[in-house]
């Protein structure tokens, strides 16, 4: 997981510096810079909220409540649940609506999913996957060549509202938890990987 606030510098790598290391005229900084405020508020909400890949995936415009910064999500077993959202990464999100609808050609309906991409000159929704191949994209180019999951930067934003707070409760809300012992897991990455190691 990212340290020693490691996922600010790595959010400012990738505003300020990733698109220098990618060929000029190239197909993939061609996509980048149509992309890059799509992709910040996208790697900005995993790290300033901790919800899950599906739960972001699935996230529609009516979820997002920029008075309050919060969201809406969906949880494991279709309850529907509020997130408290660092207010740095809601304004990464509010730069991203801004292209939103310009860039891939999406209507602004209540209903409509927030994060999208340009398929044959329309809005389609990001799949899952697509959103954990961006995340390994990008943290494989700041970490050079490791790269993380989705999971990872949950886990992160765990570990760091733990120090902060040392609130449990306020961790198992955040995460969507029923079990101290689980969120506890997300908190430590020790005992994160004794739990992994006791079942292998």
């Amino acid at each position: 997981i990212f340290q020693n606030d490691e996922d600010i510098y790595f959010l400012d790598y990738i505003q300020k510096d990733y698109e220098n290391e990618l060929p000029k005229e190239s197909r993939k900084k061609f996509y980048f810079k149509r992309d890059k405020e799509r992709d910040v508020a996208i790697l900005s909400l995993f790290l300033g909220s901790g919800i899950r890949v599906n739960e972001l995936a699935n996230l529609r415009l009516r979820d997002l409540d920029f008075e309050n910064n919060r969201i809406s999500v969906i949880r494991k077993g279709g309850k529907l649940d509020t997130v408290s959202v660092i207010p740095e990464s809601m304004k990464d999100v509010m730069r991203y609506l801004t292209v939103r609808s310009e860039r891939y050609m999406a209507s602004k309906e209540d209903y409509d999913y927030v994060f999208v991409t340009k398929t044959n000159n329309m809005a389609s929704p990001l799949s899952n996957r697509s959103v954990e191949s961006l995340v390994k994209k990008y943290t494989k180019a700041f970490k050079t060549n490791k790269s993380m999951y989705p999971h990872k930067l949950r886990h992160t934003y765990a570990t760091n509202l733990m120090e902060e707070t040392g609130d449990i409760h306020l961790l198992m809300r955040q995460l969507g938890h029923s079990s101290a012992t689980t969120a506890a897991l997300y908190s430590n990455p020790k005992l994160e990987k004794a739990s992994q190691a006791s079942k292998l």
